[in-house]
């Protein structure tokens, strides 16, 4: 009777502590930087102006509208001091979200209570995991394409989000950068083999390679491949993506490996990334449910829809898949769907009738949902099975990157429109706006409705042919109240435009003007410019041959010490100052490089993270990223 006793109470430790969860632990506040200033000017603010790109500024900019405004609460860091008493009761911290405030971690049982207990912990929540909802494919080999365009069969998907006549007039979402979150990306293919990448990251392995690799299941790209390829894809006779010419941030976020559970906590710090790197768009083909339940989608409960509001209110086009829950028993749309801003997209068929598995509204608050619809049956795109092999594919995963292409022709076309316009052109313009519901939205996007709806659009580029006359500079506009003029100015100088077929507008130059302004206004008087320089381009150095962080100069200093840093390749970077003590009193640099640099410039002024200036000493300068760390000794004299 003893040892039964004792196989019980051992049986019922085990199953009290269990096996460890992962959970997001929420501070009350921001610790020591709960009253920073973040005044234009003040220290904190030039350092977080540093820890973002000049793409992401302007765009936060051009977003709030006030340099004052750029940077608030949620982009202040989260207190180490917090994250220190966490570890120290011997918790593994996995990810730092500086705008939820929170960490994510996993916790046994007992440290559940532990961390509760602790007075700066506003809550413990698990981590949401993948509602996991599985698209239909069917794979094919293309030796012909049935349709004699250059879209091959990804023509209808093409045509039914009203974006053929876009491309045709040059508007194919250039110099617009799109964030993808997925399940990693084969840039091998032959329809991606074009596509711009400019940075990319395994938030699962922690490096920069988003491809499959020897620990993934073998069809663990699979996914992002498609996505990629429906969005930004491009093969002559077989595929063109809805905005081919775009750009593209790629993030591995989404482990499909059977043991191991898709979690929202790498999706809240690849779009924290993102936003750093300055993306316009972002597509996620993704939805999380476990823990969470109906009443949770309220736009204000789920972390990962808290984080893409967020985003989208920093002036990033968050567009993500409604989910395929139609016929659970879950039915509505999941997380990060539920957003107050996120664009939800479901999905219909060719014939425009809504999809059996499109999730539905409302959300618990009442809001309808999905926003919008695109096509989602039977969609055409790449597959990894091979560099030449296509796939035909439903689900909402398909809808979404549709949806995510035509806000960036849009942003194209319109540079200068907010994350709020974009979303209204969308709504405004798709098929039931008059009368939204909870199956469709807004209703059916159409890509050159939604382009049309601020304005006039324009190429984004002009087409110039060189003759004996000169240089014949033509672009193709449109406007829903017609066009009253187009003409270009070159140094100081208006040249008409004359029209020379259906949208096309031409001018002849005798030379070419360093800067090129093309002026579009149409009936209401409203106005789009297309910008053109061409100015040579310096040439361009070759990247450093390996990691380097400089010895400061001068050194010992007083006021003021320079470093110079060299990266070969693309890097995520810290480098921060430590005291004698190993306590680490500055941060210099905390943000990704989307490509290498030589001799960057890194100045130091002598103060700790609060401006405050640091007594005589010796300090030291640690340099760390992925793949390369080292150490500098600084001395400081006053």
């Amino acid at each position: 009777m003893r040892s039964l006793v004792w196989l019980i109470l051992i049986f019922s430790i085990s199953f009290s502590q269990g096996k460890p969860q992962k959970y997001w632990i929420v501070f009350k506040d921001k610790g020591i930087y709960e009253n920073v200033s973040l005044a234009k000017g003040s220290a904190f603010y030039e350092r977080l102006k540093f820890s973002i790109s000049e793409r992401s500024y302007e765009r936060r900019l051009k977003t709030v509208k006030d340099e004052r405004k750029v940077f608030d609460y949620y982009d202040l860091p989260v207190y180490e001091g917090y994250i220190e008493q966490v570890r120290s009761l011997g918790v593994k911290i996995n990810v730092v979200s500086k705008w939820l405030n929170a960490v994510s971690a996993y916790l046994d049982s007992e440290q559940v209570n532990k961390v509760k207990n602790l007075p700066f912990v506003l809550e413990v929540k698990p981590v949401a995991k993948s509602a996991r909802t599985v698209d239909i494919y069917e794979d094919l080999e293309i030796e012909k394409p049935l349709i004699d365009y250059d879209y091959g069969r990804s023509e209808l998907q093409v045509r039914f989000s009203g974006v053929k006549e876009l491309h045709k007039m040059n508007i194919i979402g250039k110099d617009v950068i799109v964030g993808m979150m997925d399940t990693g990306f084969r840039l091998t293919h032959e329809a991606l083999a074009e596509v711009e990448v400019l940075a990319e990251y395994d938030f699962i392995f922690n490096d920069s390679t988003t491809a499959n690799q020897a620990q993934d299941a073998p069809n663990q790209d699979f996914h992002g491949t498609l996505t990629l390829s429906v969005l930004g894809g491009k093969k002559d006779g077989k595929l063109i993506g809805i905005a081919p010419g775009a750009k593209f941030v790629l993030a591995k976020t989404e482990d499909i490996r059977s043991e191991t559970p898709v979690e929202e906590d790498n999706w809240v710090r690849a779009i924290e990334w993102m936003d750093s790197l300055g993306v316009d768009v972002v597509s996620s083909s993704l939805g999380y449910i476990d823990w969470y339940t109906y009443q949770d989608m309220d736009g204000n409960t789920a972390k990962i829809t808290k984080a893409a509001d967020i985003a989208f209110q920093k002036g990033i086009v968050v567009v993500n898949s409604a989910g395929n829950e139609r016929n659970t028993s879950w039915k509505y749309v999941v997380a990060p769907a539920d957003g107050k801003y996120v664009i939800a997209v479901g999905a219909v068929d060719s014939l425009g009738r809504i999809a059996s598995f499109s999730s539905m509204g409302p959300t618990y608050d009442g809001r309808i949902k999905p926003d919008v619809c695109a096509l989602g049956v039977s969609v055409f795109g790449a597959s990894p099975s091979s560099k030449d092999t296509y796939v035909y594919a439903s689900g909402t995963s398909l809808s979404c990157p549709i949806v995510a292409g035509i806000a960036a022709l849009i942003l194209s076309t319109h540079p200068e429109l907010t994350s709020f316009e974009v979303r209204d052109a969308i709504r405004n313009t798709a098929s039931r706006a008059g009368n939204p519901d909870n199956d469709y939205g807004w209703g059916i996007v159409n890509g050159l409705s939604a382009a049309l709806y601020h304005g006039p659009i324009i190429s984004n580029f002009p087409e110039i042919t060189q003759s004996l006359n000169g240089y014949e500079v033509s672009v193709y506009v449109m406007s829903r109240s017609g066009i009253k003029e187009v003409f270009i100015m070159s140094n100081n100088q208006k040249i008409q435009m004359s029209l020379v077929s259906e949208n096309k507008y031409s001018a002849t130059l005798e030379s070419l003007p360093s800067v090129l302004s093309i002026f579009v206004i149409d009936n209401d008087n409203r106005t789009n410019i297309l910008t053109k320089y061409f100015e040579p381009e310096p040439p361009k150095s070759e990247p450093p041959k390996s990691f380097y962080l400089s010895q400061n100069f001068p050194n010992p200093f007083n006021s003021r010490t320079v470093f110079l840093l060299d990266l070969p390749e693309p890097s995520h970077v810290n480098i921060s100052i430590y005291n004698l003590l190993g306590q680490k009193v500055k941060t210099l640099v905390d943000r990704y490089f989307s490509q290498f640099v030589k001799d960057f410039r890194i100045v130091w002024d002598g103060t700790d993270d609060y401006g405050r200036e640091l007594p005589s000493g010796v300090y030291f300068c640690k340099l760390e990223t992925p793949k390369y760390r080292t150490v500098r000794k600084v001395v400081l004299v006053r």
